[in-house]
Formats: structure tokens, C-alpha cells, sequence
């Protein structure tokens, strides 16, 4: 067992503590042996010091002069030590925040340049710098702007920058005294309709009616205000390409043969509409308006019926249509698609002063050529396909099976098209036929049973007769020839049809 002793600033020696195992000295080394030790002391680097035994010394006592300093110095440097580290801590510290500060300032000074920019610009009008004309580049097209139809989109009433509404002037006053009251008596008599209107267009008069405040079902005449709702969206020439919204009509739908893909123009698409009464043509109608309205041709073709719905009850409040709900373009029933007589008395006024809706309302027949197919559609409606090809519509040669629709599509696409008007009135091989008739619209569903709002003009009147949930076809236009005759006589005017054998 050895001790090794470090002198003080007394020359006195400190006791500290060193071992050496007497099993792996060499005896021969102990007489005046000098070896050399090393010391750790707390706070500093190791050092080496010199020590030498005391022969004489029966506990082989070390006695060592510590080279360095002082026990005191060493506790010194060592606090000191301490201190710089803190320090050099302290200081990294305060460098890291300075940096995060003068970092977070130049991010918002750029925020700011960038806002102020944004705003001149905007403010000002400025238009971006255009790209190089050498730059051979070919443009970027996002996947969105890929999927999106290529429907020309039309740009909403351009002549006109009053705001879109559907206000008019017409007072629909109540005058039913102007008929007398034998007539009045053979009208109850003859009038088998639950609900019915006769309104002097010229003079602004309602002059009779039937439980005209009550709610009926209006059926297919629901597309008068499709027609009219439209027309403030959509111009004529405008280009619609039929696409799957023609899948979302009910069951046993009147239709006008539209396909997916087909191209026509929007005055085509009101023929369609007005003509066969088709409920394909509505949809599509529906969904091009909401598009452009919206002016977003990507939303999906479910919410763009619910924005048309919310568009045609705007547009029946703003007539003044106190009893009438919208819940689709076509009529197809809805127990929440309601109307009343007299309020589809002036939703026909109105689409009757709209002159690309009169136009298509008073057309016996109409013959279309179909527009071209879209190349370019085309292209992407097969990179759609493809994109859409899973192990399930594969067959086991790689090929793609198509769908029931999709066979469908390709079976036969007309190039062109003929539609023939449901109003019998403009039938003029028909019995119920009259030469002073100028539309409008027919309607049938169960629950409706079966309408018809139409018109009629002789020199400068013109009336409109709103027959409603009428037992037959034949009292529906039985009904409205006779209102017209009564009406115009009030005029002096001779109104006939084919209809006047029958009385």
C-alpha cells in the first residue's frame, strides 16, 4: 500500500490518495525506486508528477512536490473553469436568439414587400409580364383543366351590367267580372280541371279562375321557368356537350334522345326542352347554366341540379310567386315541386316576353343538324376510360370491356335530329289544333295528372290559359280552346279550332 502526499504553499504535504498493488512491484525496484505517477485532479488535465520512496520509510510513504501550483490554485482554476463554460454557454444562447430575431424580421419585411407588391398590382390594374416568345416550352395542363368539359363558356348578359333579375311589371290584376254571369255559369260547367287560369296578357287581367291559389303539381310545364332561368345564363349559339348528367333523370322520363358527347347549340337544347319535353335536356341544360354561374365547369353534376333548383326558386320569389317550390329542371314528381295555377300563370308571362323561349314554344317540329364531335374531347374522354381501366373491366386477352352504358353510347349517334311538339294545339292535323295558338308547354306525371299552359294571339291580344290537373287529354285542350274563345270575344275577335265541331 503506497500514499502519496502533494505539497502545499506551507511545504506541508496534502494526503491524496494513490495505490499501487504490491503484487505487481518488483522487489528490486523498491530501494530508491522512482516511478512515476498520475494524478487526476478534479477540474483539470492530467498531469504527471515525479515521485520518490523514503527507504527508510517502513510504510513506503511517497512524498511528491506537486510541480504546478498550489492545492489552492487548482480549486482556483478550476471555479474558473467553471465560470467560462457557464459564460461561453450564456453567449451561444444570446447568439441563437439574435439570429432567430434578425431571421424572423427579414421574413416579415419580405411578407411585407410581397403584400405591397400584390396590392399595387392589383390596385393598379398592372398585368403580369408575359412569358418569352422564344421559349419553345410547351404550356403545363393541370389534371383539373383536363377533366373539364369543353364547353365554350358563355359570359353572363354582357349587354347588360345591371344585375341578372326576374322582376316584371305586370300587376296580374283580378277582373273576373268581365264575363257575364251566364258565362261564368257554363264555365263552372264546362271546366272539369281542379285548377285553372285564363290571363289577359294585353290588358294585364286576370279575367277567370279556379282554385288558382291552391298547390298543384306542375309536371313537365316546370321547364317553362328551366327555359326562362336559362336564357338569362346561356345565349344562343353557345355550345353545351351533352355529358352523364343525362343519367340522373327518373324512370320512364320523357326524353329527347341526347347522348353523352353530343354537341348542341343552346338554342338546339331548348327545342329539345320544349319540344319532346325531354328531361335529358333539361338536365343538361341545368348543369351548364349552374356551371357557368358559378363559373367553375369542375363541380360535380348532383350539385349543380341543387344550385339550378336554388336559381329557379329565386327567380319564382322575384316574379311575385307566393305558393311554388323547385326541387329539379325537369318536373319529374317531388312532393316538395310544387306550384299553383296562378303563379305558373306568371311564370308563362314571363317566359312568354323572353323571346328565344316563345320562339322555341311556338315550333310545331324543329329538324337540327348535330355539331361535330370536340377532338380534343374526345381524346380526353378515351385518356378518362383508360385512367379508369381495373382487373374488373379487363377481359383475360387485355382488352376493356365496356359498360352497359357505354355500349349504348357507341351503338348509334344521329347526326341529326327532329322533334315534334307535345301541345297539340300547334298540331295541325290534330283535332284540337288552332291556327291563333302560340305555345307554350304540356305536362303529365300521376300525381299531376295531366296540364297544359298555353297560348294564343289574335291582332294585338294575346292570352294565356293555365289548365291544371285536368281528368283527360281532351279536357285539358278542350278547356283552353274554349277560355281563348271566350276571351278574345270580349275583343269582338273570332277565335276557332278544330275543337268548335264539339259544341
Amino acid at each position: 500500500m503506497e500514499r502519496v502526499f502533494l505539497m502545499d504553499d506551507n511545504n506541508e504535504y496534502v494526503d491524496i490518495y494513490s495505490h499501487s498493488s504490491m503484487e505487481n512491484r518488483n522487489d528490486d525496484d523498491t530501494d530508491n525506486a522512482e516511478s512515476s505517477a498520475r494524478v487526476s485532479v478534479i477540474g483539470q488535465e492530467d498531469i504527471d508528477i515525479s515521485s520518490h520512496s523514503d527507504p527508510s520509510d517502513e510504510n513506503n510513504t511517497v512524498r511528491t512536490t506537486f510541480p504546478v501550483g498550489s492545492l489552492s490554485d487548482m480549486n482556483d482554476r478550476r471555479g474558473e473553469a467553471v465560470k467560462r463554460k457557464k459564460a461561453a454557454k450564456e453567449k451561444k444562447k444570446r447568439s441563437r436568439a439574435v439570429t432567430f430575431l434578425v431571421v424572423g424580421i427579414i421574413m416579415l419585411l419580405l411578407c411585407g414587400a410581397v403584400a405591397v407588391a400584390a396590392w399595387i398590382t392589383n390596385g393598379f390594374g398592372l398585368i403580369a409580364a408575359e412569358p418569352a416568345e422564344e421559349s419553345s416550352a410547351a404550356p403545363e395542363i393541370s389534371t383539373q383543366e383536363k377533366s373539364e368539359p369543353s364547353v365554350q363558356p358563355s359570359k353572363v348578359q354582357e349587354e347588360s351590367k345591371e344585375e341578372i333579375n326576374f322582376k316584371s311589371d305586370a300587376k296580374f290584376t283580378k277582373k273576373t267580372d268581365r264575363f257575364s254571369a251566364s258565362v261564368r255559369n257554363s264555365l263552372e260547367n264546362e271546366i272539369q280541371s281542379r285548377h285553372v287560369v285564363l290571363y289577359d296578357v294585353t290588358a294585364d287581367q286576370i279575367i277567370y279562375e279556379k282554385d288558382a291559389s291552391k298547390k298543384c303539381y306542375p309536371a313537365s310545364t316546370t321547364k317553362l321557368m328551366t327555359a326562362v332561368v336559362s336564357s338569362k345564363y346561356l345565349k344562343k349559339d353557345d355550345i353545351i356537350t351533352v355529358g352523364r348528367e343525362v343519367y340522373l333523370i327518373g324512370y320512364d322520363s320523357s326524353v329527347a334522345g341526347l347522348r353523352p358527347g353530343m354537341r348542341l347549340t343552346y338554342e338546339m337544347m331548348l327545342d329539345a326542352l320544349l319540344l319532346p319535353s325531354g328531361n335529358d335536356a333539361a338536365y343538361s341544360i341545368a348543369v351548364e347554366t349552374a356551371k357557368v354561374y358559378k363559373q367553375d365547369h369542375s363541380l360535380a353534376n348532383e350539385e349543380c341540379i341543387r344550385i339550378f333548383a336554388e336559381l329557379m326558386n329565386n327567380a319564382a320569389k322575384e316574379m311575385g310567386c307566393k305558393g311554388t317550390h323547385f326541387t329539379a329542371p325537369d318536373g319529374f314528381h317531388d312532393d316538395d315541386h310544387y306550384v299553383t295555377a296562378e303563379d305558373m300563370t306568371k311564370i308563362a308571362a314571363y317566359a312568354l316576353k323572353t323571346p328565344i323561349v316563345a320562339n322555341s314554344c311556338k315550333k310545331h317540329e324543329a329538324t337540327w343538324e348535330l355539331l361535330p364531335p370536340d377532338k380534343e374531347e374526345s381524346s380526353d374522354d378515351d385518356d378518362d376510360a383508360s385512367a379508369l381501366d381495373t382487373d374488373d373491366n379487363i377481359d383475360e386477352n387485355g382488352s376493356r370491356i365496356e359498360s352497359e352504358e357505354e355500349s349504348e353510347e357507341e351503338e348509334y349517334t344521329p347526326t341529326e335530329v327532329t322533334w315534334y311538339n307535345s301541345n297539340q294545339l300547334l298540331d295541325s292535323e290534330g283535332g284540337q289544333y288552332s291556327k291563333y295558338a302560340t305555345g307554350m308547354k304540356t305536362g303529365f306525371t300521376d300525381e299531376a295528372w295531366t296540364c297544359v299552359v298555353s297560348s294564343a294571339k289574335m291582332q294585338d291580344h294575346e292570352f294565356i290559359a293555365v289548365v291544371m290537373k285536368s281528368p283527360s287529354n281532351y279536357q285539358k285542350y278542350h278547356e283552353s280552346n274554349l277560355l281563348f274563345k271566350l276571351g278574345f270575344k270580349l275583343y269582338d275577335l273570332k277565335y276557332t279550332s278544330a275543337d268548335d265541331w264539339v259544341n
